[in-house]
């Protein structure tokens, strides 16, 4: 009867472990499954394709965009403010006041002194220098004393100030005068004559405003 169960049992544990291993040779012949994965952009790939090819380039946020703005906007008030800061300390205006001043009767100068330079070399070269030399000297008085007189009247500059605006203008038209006259007689005098023709006209315009506020406006209430 012993040997009867042993026997039993025995053939019950050879089966199940003949299953056990058919069962693992199943499994080992299978090829295995990798669970699916969703691949997603890497954020190189995406940093690349977002800035043009450039992921070396970081791109500024619109806030830094707007404090760089703002920087620089600050930084041009400041020095156009040192500028005018410089002017009143020297001469008690600003430079936006002098160009008031001198703006409109200087470019008429300008025009009228190149305007008779072109003709007297174009079509009136037979004429003698001293009818230009005399039109030119007659503009310089009327257009430098109209200036003196519109500073004082409209603007209500002082004697210094009048007279440092007839030398700011008289120094600009000087110098665009010459560098005109150095490329239209192109002579070695034109040379010299950049320093010259500027101070040339700073000295008229300092004694045609002068002469004008001291002999009309010096006793005048200006106001």
């Amino acid at each position: 009867m012993i040997r009867e169960l042993l026997a039993y049992y025995s053939r019950q544990i050879i089966g199940s472990l003949r299953n056990c291993q058919n069962i693992l040779y199943l499994s080992c012949m299978e090829e295995p499954t990798e669970p699916k994965i969703i691949k997603e952009p890497h954020k190189r790939r995406l940093l690349y394709e977002s800035d043009a090819g450039h992921p070396w380039e970081s791109r500024p946020s619109e806030e830094q965009e707007r404090i760089y703005e703002s920087s620089t906007q600050i930084l041009e008030k400041r020095k156009a403010r040192r500028l005018e800061e410089a002017a009143e300390f020297l001469y008690g205006k600003s430079l936006k006041w002098y160009k008031e001043v001198v703006i409109w009767p200087m470019f008429i100068l300008l025009l009228v002194e190149l305007g008779v330079r072109v003709i007297q070399t174009k079509y009136l070269f037979l004429w003698p220098p001293q009818v230009f030399n005399w039109v030119i000297t007659a503009a310089r008085i009327i257009l430098f004393s109209y200036l003196a007189a519109i500073g004082i009247k409209h603007f209500k500059a002082n004697k210094i100030q009048i007279v440092v605006a007839a030398i700011i203008g008289g120094g600009v038209v000087g110098f665009l005068l010459a560098i005109f006259q150095l490329f239209w007689y192109f002579e070695l005098w034109t040379f010299f004559n950049l320093i010259g023709q500027p101070l040339l006209l700073m000295a008229e315009g300092m004694l045609i405003s002068w002469l004008v506020y001291s002999l009309f406006f010096n006793k005048k209430d200006v106001n």
